[in-house]
């Protein structure tokens, strides 16, 4: 792969207003005939792409060949296996905080493009990171809008100088994944102008973009693919883009309206456009000057950034991914956050190191990643595991324990942590977890399409299934794909009890689910997804706003002992039920287990049928069985951990979250029992380091106590393991920093749980109550205390900052600071430049520029930056009646190492 591989043309920067370009879009436009036009503008459901558009081979048009993104390539061809290089995360690159890793990043992504016979990326997104559950906040830059913003523009400038479009994504206020095709957004118009429309400005401001996507959701009442205001005004006229807007996939919703809009392309088929589009132009619905306009912009890039006749086979080697490595790990070193490090406990000292132990289901390999469009197929892969091994030698035992079972989709459903697979035991005492019949009908009818071992009674398939998406644990099984959309399944075998006690079960279900303990139904229960919940036997049903509960039957006697309570419960403290957003809440099954046996164990079977008129291809099997036991009780997996951790001189343990497109997380927490797993293992070794991974952020307070040392990690691409092992080492001095706030709790956010006005959302409408005070903007006007605040990470040395000076110049505000490294060793510092607006209801802050610094020991720098009064990023500006206004008055600037570490503290006058 060669770095230098650019368009053949000048007009990478230049094409939007060159006079030549628009020449050669009325010379081909004038010989297209109406069917070529009509194909031009209509996506081909293609399964090598996904999003794809056909050739006009009659007017010389390439097809265009669309890569999912934003962290690498998704490749559905057999090019190089399917595989590419997978980038850290772009929230990972956010954290960065450094803008030349953002060119390197697009660079990669450009040339991967390009070899790989595409011509049209499908990023990078720029949706702000609202809600702290969102799915898809692994894919964007976090909470802010100029962090968001000048990421973007970086990988866009570098991705485009290499011939291949890019699509800026998701026009607009795309922040959540519940009800994402539909969810109607309410937000103010000021609320829009500063926080969600302001990256798309900033980056169309600074590169020409070739493409936005148009968003699913709506957006006050007005799908976004037929938004006027938004596609047209705002986009268009406002913002000044001269490219064209494509659809999300299946997120155009008429023909007509959406063409009069501003919507350039569906994607994909031709549901509303092809012959339908067709139709209306003939019947004068859209007026053939529509259809011209919508041509001419797709055509303006594919001119301007040399798409035609160009030759697109593909021709990716292993040896070009061999060569992305180094910026792979470049990213992930810098973008990993040490945001604890009592003692210091961290850099580890590898000279005293004789035996280390390394723990998580996933620290063997590199499956932690987000899942949906934007998973891609590793080309290299460097584990936690194997990254420690590499760089400790031989003389180092290493030792891996597994820890927990594999986290999968099935921890996107609400509920108590699921049954670990070691208090199963199969049916012929083979081994741990139970045997798994499953039917590719919801019935049980004929023999079943596949057996196999399941570690728990974890399902979510649909969307999760589909070939490419999932981010499961790669010891969780596979499924086949005839199991996607329907299915049926039993599990058989038995559940060991340890101890007497009072046990609550909670099963999460969409479908129909039955269990039997000891031969008794002791739950007979049906959820369809229409807001009741139906079954059998004495305990209640309630509405499925709140858990279903259920009782054993205390009318006879049960080897299982006698109902645990006399009347059904609901959610109490006691009961810690994470409440689902996307997903059915949990029926909850109290019962009075014995040992019965000992080891033996109570025989255990569950039918279950996904049979709701919900389910289908999207929305597949949803259950998974969880429970709260009379007292903390460790998994084989866990005390296996402990043992090994006992005698180590050095833990490292990985815990991850899912995350993925299509749904929403229930809680901030590590799902699976990886709290348990934590506090278990940093009881047995004080000198253990947690490395968490997630793309949004995590709750701590329930494990850290006792943990000396935490890095977050995020989703940390292709070459974790070795960018992790040189940062425990001190081979590297960690630099990044929080692009997002780490509130302390699912409730001591901004958004309220119980408050579903403002998340998910009620009767279809998710209301931006909260204004622009969004992330550190709210929890700085409201006066909440986050774990960890945006801007925030701890380094191995400290610097000093002194000397502000704030002068107003004609171009703005320039302000001057010196930052000394005042430690022993040399590292990296993000100054970050805050500015308090003298603007009624803004926010105390807001971030408008940053400058990365490496500094020797003893070594300062004199930062200069200037805030510019008429830069597109609109650092002085606020959305007041109609209209930007530009503050006046005395101005606060703020500098320091986080949004709430401020260090100087000084005025000027506007």
């Amino acid at each position: 792969m060669d770095f230098d591989m650019q368009s053949n043309s000048d007009n990478a920067s230049d094409w939007p207003h060159s006079a030549d370009v628009a020449n050669r879009v009325r010379e081909i436009l004038g010989k297209m005939t109406l069917d070529d036009k009509i194909e031009l503008v209509t996506g081909d459901l293609n399964h090598n792409h996904g999003f794809y558009s056909a050739a006009v081979d009659s007017a010389g048009i390439p097809a265009l060949a669309m890569a999912d993104g934003p962290p690498g390539l998704r490749l559905n061809m057999g090019i190089n296996d399917g595989k590419a290089t997978a980038m850290p995360a772009p929230i990972a690159l956010a954290a960065s905080w450094n803008l030349n890793l953002a060119t390197r990043y697009g660079e990669v992504l450009g040339a991967e493009c390009r070899l790989t016979g595409h011509n049209v990326f499908l990023g990078p997104a720029v949706d702000i990171a609202r809600a702290p559950l969102s799915g898809r906040i692994f894919e964007s830059s976090g909470e802010d809008p100029l962090l968001n913003g000048r990421m973007a523009a970086a990988q866009v400038d570098a991705i485009q100088k290499r011939g291949v479009l890019c699509s800026l994504k998701h026009f607009a206020c795309n922040n959540q994944e519940y009800l994402r095709a539909s969810i109607d957004v309410q937000a103010d118009e000021r609320t829009q102008r500063e926080l969600y429309l302001r990256p798309f400005e900033i980056v169309l401001g600074a590169v020409p973009v070739a493409s936005v996507m148009g968003a699913f959701n709506r957006v006050n009442g007005t799908y976004s693919c037929e938004h006027q205001w938004l596609l047209r005004t705002v986009l268009r006229e406002e913002m000044g883009f001269r490219g064209w807007v494509m659809s999300d996939y299946g997120a155009t919703h008429s023909t007509v309206p959406s063409a009069l809009a501003g919507l350039d392309q569906e994607q994909p088929a031709s549901v509303h456009y092809g012959a339908s589009l067709k139709m209306a132009v003939n019947q004068g619905d859209v007026p053939v000057e529509t259809l011209d306009a919508m041509c001419a912009r797709i055509l303006r890039t594919v001119i301007g950034l040399d798409l035609i006749g160009r030759d697109e086979s593909p021709r990716l080697t292993p040896a070009d991914t061999e060569s992305h490595r180094e910026h792979a790990q470049a990213v992930a070193e810098e973008g990993i956050v040490l945001l604890k490090n009592d003692g210091p406990m961290l850099p580890i000292d590898a000279g005293r190191l004789r035996r280390v132990l390394v723990v998580g289901v996933d620290a063997d390999g590199v499956g932690a990643a987000g899942g949906g469009s934007g998973k891609v197929r590793p080309a290299h892969g460097v584990s936690l595991l194997d990254g420690l091994r590499h760089r400790l030698g031989p003389e180092v035992e290493v030792e891996y324990a597994q820890g927990c079972d594999p986290v999968s989709a099935a921890d996107l459903l609400a509920g108590e942590e699921s049954i670990p697979s070691t208090f199963f035991r199969q049916p012929d005492d083979s081994g741990y977890g139970l045997r798994a019949e499953f039917w590719a009908n919801p019935d049980h009818l004929g023999d079943p399409h596949t057996t196999l071992t399941m570690p728990q009674v974890a399902l979510n398939l649909g969307f999760f299934n589909f070939p490419g998406c999932s981010a499961a644990s790669p010891k969780y099984p596979t499924f086949a794909n005839e199991l996607t959309p329907q299915t049926s399944s039993r599990f058989t075998g038995r559940l060991l009890v340890p101890v007497d006690g009072h046990y609550h079960l909670t099963v999460t279900v969409l479908g129909t689910v039955r269990i039997w303990l000891d031969g008794e139904l002791v739950l007979d229960f049906r959820y369809h997804g229409n807001g009741v919940a139906s079954g059998g036997g004495s305990g209640g049903f309630g509405d499925i706003g709140l858990p279903a509960v259920f009782e054993a039957d205390t009318d006879s006697p049960s080897k299982v002992g006698a109902a645990a309570a006399s009347s059904p419960i609901g959610l109490s403290e006691d009961i810690d039920i994470a409440g689902g957003v996307s997903g059915p809440d949990p029926a909850v099954v109290p019962l009075a287990l014995a040992l019965c046996g000992g080891a033996q164990g109570h025989d255990l079977r569950i039918e279950y049928a996904a049979d709701s008129p919900a389910q289908g291809w999207l929305t597949g099997a949803q259950l998974r069985l969880g429970w709260r036991p009379p007292t903390q009780l460790l998994s084989h997996h866990i005390r296996h951990a402990v043992e090994l951790a006992a005698r180590a001189d050095l833990v490292v343990v990985a815990a991850r979250a899912y995350e993925s497109e299509h749904t929403d997380r229930p809680s901030t927490r590590l799902p699976n029992n990886q709290r348990a797993l934590i506090r278990a293992v940093a009881a047995a070794n004080a000198c253990t380091v947690v490395v968490t991974m997630s793309g949004g952020p995590l709750e701590t307070i329930s494990w850290e106590n006792g943990v000396p040392a935490l890095l977050h990690a995020w989703y940390a691409g292709q070459e974790q393991g070795a960018a992790l092992a040189r940062i425990i080492f001190g081979d590297v001095c960690p630099s990044g920093r929080l692009p997002i706030t780490f509130p302390l709790g699912d409730h001591d956010g901004l958004f309220d749980p119980q408050i579903r006005r403002h998340y998910p959302g009620v009767d279809g409408r998710v209301h931006y109550d909260e204004g622009v005070e969004v992330g550190y903007r709210g929890f700085d006007a409201r006066q909440l205390q986050p774990r960890f605040e945006f801007g925030f990470g701890l380094s191995y040395t400290k610097f000093e900052y002194s000397e502000l000076s704030t002068e107003r110049v004609a171009e703005g505000i320039a302000v001057r600071f010196t930052v000394k490294n005042i430690g022993e060793r040399a590292g990296q510092e993000v100054a970050q430049l805050y500015l308090s607006l003298p603007v009624e209801g803004e926010p105390p802050k807001r971030l408008v520029d940053w400058s990365k610094v490496r500094l020797e020991a003893g070594e300062a720098a004199d930062i200069r930056l200037l805030v510019r009064c008429d830069s597109h990023e609109r650092p002085l500006e606020a959305w007041r009646n109609g209209v930007w206004r530009r503050a006046s008055g005395t101005v606060g600037v703020l500098v320091g190492a986080s949004s709430r570490d401020v260090r100087l503290r000084g005025a000027v006058a506007l």
